[in-house]
């Protein structure tokens, strides 16, 4: 029986090795990702379940400030969108991968930039129902660095080492990514959405709306009152399309309105008052201005038809063959001017007119003596001021002589070389200033008295003044006068709205004179006060974050105050 026959073989030379026919490993790099692993992640769906309750919940509930909700939805997005977006378009490389997170921040960043790529991308969003109502924030771009995150987390899930999706799982993923791509879509939603028949539109709240009387999406951009704005309401309604100037309006919210719909203006009161400046592709810009006893916030219809039917709180918008024009809400639209009326010759500023400003003040806690005082074209002196301390009854110097620098005008600059001051600086903000100057005894550096006994001079420097406390320097009740017939002027570059005023002070008829003295005798003191001023306004409207002197609303006031014996 033939049976089979085993044969050992054995090569000619031992130390021989067969040839090595295993396959190299792939390097886990070069395998194809899988991008929808990351949605199953407790990274991506705790980012996705943040952005939905924050846009949906959070944001206006009151339960976390403003600030927080609205960067909130920008650092989970940034989790969200690009694994989202690599899922829904199968990228299976790094780089890939890479575009997607580099798209996502360009989008983003053209967003919060450009409003006209905003109402683009907000018109886009329109095609597919859910129109935007997206702010133009630049401060948002904070969130970016969030890419880095997802990237950091997220990418190692998409590994192609890791096994395949189970059929539960791809479920899975397929429902998250239909809830994901909703949730991207339809944050920050327009209020009045359109329902499942694409028929009607939800009732707004606001205190006014704005209708798209036409067949076609339009565009707009609101920007309501920067909240840092102080206002006088009864003197912005005089002439609001002239006193509230570009300067004074926030970011603007942009909006896309689709046919015959409604967006409503929700504004805070500053005040009584509310305003936005509104705008759009190819819309004249007008000012919407009102008051809270007028407008208080309603709920209106998603859509009105017929511009008949706009009410007193409506507005449209209709295009025809000349462009864009307003119809309704003429008792709250202004046309934006920035024309300065002419003033009467009573009304023109003084020539001697001028701030009272101070650099830092040299320290010392003794005495200052002045080695030099030169005054300058522009109206400062420069004054060398030498340290001083008194130890064992002597006066020695400190250190080297500095420079310091103030202005004021001539008549409020009593001191000359060689005297021996101390100087107290007492401001609080660089809009709330008090400096006093006091002369010493060059001997002992105690504050130099007359046979009296009476300090022989002392002078206060008020910047950014109120009738009150300039009253306590002077002793003597100070009334500030408006120049009622004097326009409002806006500041240049700047949202500050500001006239004259005139001053009285109890004990003379007559208004104070800018830059001429104007002396009290106290008698019950034995004390001379002189007051002399350099700068008066009254405002309707105060911009915090550029207007110098006061940090109130009603008067900016500069002053000095010399004290001394009759």
């Amino acid at each position: 029986m033939n049976r089979p026959r085993h044969f050992e073989t054995t090569p000619e030379h031992p130390d021989e090795t067969m040839p090595d026919t295993t396959l190299p490993c792939t390097d886990a790099s070069d395998r194809s990702l899988r991008p929808a692993r990351a949605l199953l992640t407790p990274t991506w769906v705790g980012a996705l379940a943040l952005l939905v309750a924050n846009d949906h919940w959070l944001k206006g509930s009151g339960l976390l400030p403003g600030e927080l909700t609205g960067k909130l939805s920008d650092f989970a997005g940034m989790l969200v969108a690009p694994v989202l977006l690599a899922t829904l378009l199968r990228v299976q490389t790094r780089r890939g991968l890479l575009a997607c997170h580099l798209a996502v921040a360009a989008v983003f960043t053209g967003i919060q930039l450009s409003p006209a790529f905003a109402g683009q991308w907000s018109a886009l969003m329109g095609l597919l129902g859910h129109p935007w109502a997206i702010t133009c924030d630049p401060t948002d771009l904070i969130a970016l660095p969030a890419l880095v995150l997802a990237w950091r987390l997220l990418a190692p899930e998409m590994s192609g080492e890791r096994p395949a999706l189970v059929p539960l799982q791809r479920t899975a993923v397929a429902g998250l990514s239909v809830f994901g791509l909703w949730s991207t879509v339809a944050t920050s939603d327009i209020d009045s959405g359109i329902d499942s028949d694409s028929e009607w539109y939800q009732d707004i709240t606001g205190n006014l709306y704005i209708n798209n009387a036409n067949d076609f999406d339009i565009s707009l951009f609101i920007r309501p009152l920067r909240a840092d704005l102080q206002l006088d309401c009864t003197a912005i309604e005089a002439d609001p399309g002239r006193l509230l100037p570009d300067a004074a309006f926030d970011t603007a919210e942009v909006w896309s309105l689709p046919p015959q719909t409604n967006v409503g203006v929700d504004l805070d009161f500053h005040g009584s008052c509310a305003a936005a400046l509104v705008s759009g592709e190819g819309i004249p810009p007008q000012i919407l201005f009102f008051t809270s006893a007028e407008y208080t916030q309603t709920w209106f219809s998603g859509q009105t038809f017929s511009t008949e039917d706009l009410g007193r709180a409506g507005m449209a918008i209709v295009f025809d063959e000349a462009g864009a024009d307003w119809v309704g809400g003429e008792s709250v639209r202004f046309t934006p001017r920035d024309d300065a009326p002419e003033q009467p010759e009573s009304c023109e500023a003084d020539g001697d007119e001028s701030r009272l400003d101070w650099s830092s003040a040299p320290f010392s806690t003794a005495g200052l003596r002045i080695e030099s005082l030169e005054s300058g074209l522009d109206g400062c002196y420069a004054l060398e001021l030498q340290a001083l301390e008194l130890l064992d009854n002597e006066v020695l110097e400190l250190g080297v002589p500095s420079t310091w620098y103030m202005c004021v005008p001539a008549a409020a600059m009593p001191f000359v070389q060689d005297d021996v001051i101390r100087i107290s600086d007492n401001t609080f903000s660089a809009t709330d200033a008090q400096l006093s100057i006091e002369l010493l005894d060059s001997g002992d550096l105690s504050p130099a008295v007359d046979d009296e006994g009476e300090a022989v001079l002392t002078v206060h420097y008020l910047r950014g003044g109120q009738p009150s406390n300039l009253g306590n320097a002077l002793g003597r009740n100070v009334v500030a006068v408006d120049k009622t017939t004097c326009p409002f002027l806006v500041e240049d570059g700047c949202a500050t709205v500001e006239r004259g005023v005139d001053l009285v002070v109890n004990g003379n008829q007559d208004f104070v004179e800018v830059g001429v003295p104007m002396s009290f005798a106290e008698e019950a003191s034995n004390t001379n006060t002189t007051a002399i001023l350099a700068y008066a306004r009254a405002r309707a409207l105060l911009d915090y974050a550029c207007s110098e002197g006061a940090d109130q609303l009603s008067y900016d006031i500069d002053m000095a105050v010399i004290v001394e014996p009759l």
